[in-house]
């Protein structure tokens, strides 16, 4: 009977009371270890004319979509990316206050949900528009990698719209009406990072 790698990976090893066949040693290691291990295919076609009967838990790389993918017992499919959250690190700017700060990532995919106070004096709305006012700062992990990213917020009696810039910055730039000392913000923004 064979003895297994071990790493309880199934790997059959030769015994020594085994006929010596180094052809067949060779391609048993071989088969053994790249079935394991991230095999490289030009394109899900020519993965699926090579492997006729994948293996659970087997790992692969289509080079044509630049994609790894693990076949689950059924079908092949692109592993999920871990969930990320954080809720520290926004820092309100001079004339509001910080209530809460969540933000979530999954690969590419970023959501922040912030809530803040104005404590300052009120900034008048004229015809939808306010003196751009920087509001909090995103910390560096939750900011945008490529672009300005406009979003909205709701503070229950005002809407109105702000901007994230990639140094973190947010920007009131919009309000339905005059936003008045004491109003809290619900300021909610999803984005694309072109990096992880």
């Amino acid at each position: 009977m064979p003895t297994t790698d071990d790493y309880g990976q199934g790997v059959n090893i030769a015994s020594l009371t085994d006929a010596p066949d180094a052809s067949k040693l060779a391609k048993d290691l071989a088969n053994a270890i790249a079935q394991r291990s991230l095999m490289r295919f030009a394109s899900a076609s020519a993965r699926g004319a090579t492997l006729t009967a994948p293996i659970e838990g087997m790992p692969s790389w289509l080079e044509d979509v630049n994609r790894l993918e693990i076949y689950n017992g059924s079908s092949w499919v692109t592993p999920e990316p871990s969930l990320v959250s954080g809720t520290t690190g926004l820092s309100a700017s001079s004339g509001f206050s910080l209530n809460d700060f969540t933000g979530y990532r999954q690969g590419r995919m970023t959501v922040l949900d912030i809530y803040l106070t104005r404590t300052g004096a009120t900034i008048n709305a004229t015809n939808g528009n306010i003196v751009d006012t920087v509001c909090c700062v995103v910390p560096a992990s939750w900011r945008p990698t490529h672009d300005t990213i406009t979003g909205c917020y709701d503070t229950g009696i005002v809407h109105g719209g702000f901007v994230l810039g990639v140094d973190g910055i947010v920007t009131l730039r919009t309000a339905s009406n005059d936003l008045a000392n004491n109003t809290n913000l619900r300021l909610h923004i999803a984005f694309l990072r072109t990096t992880f």
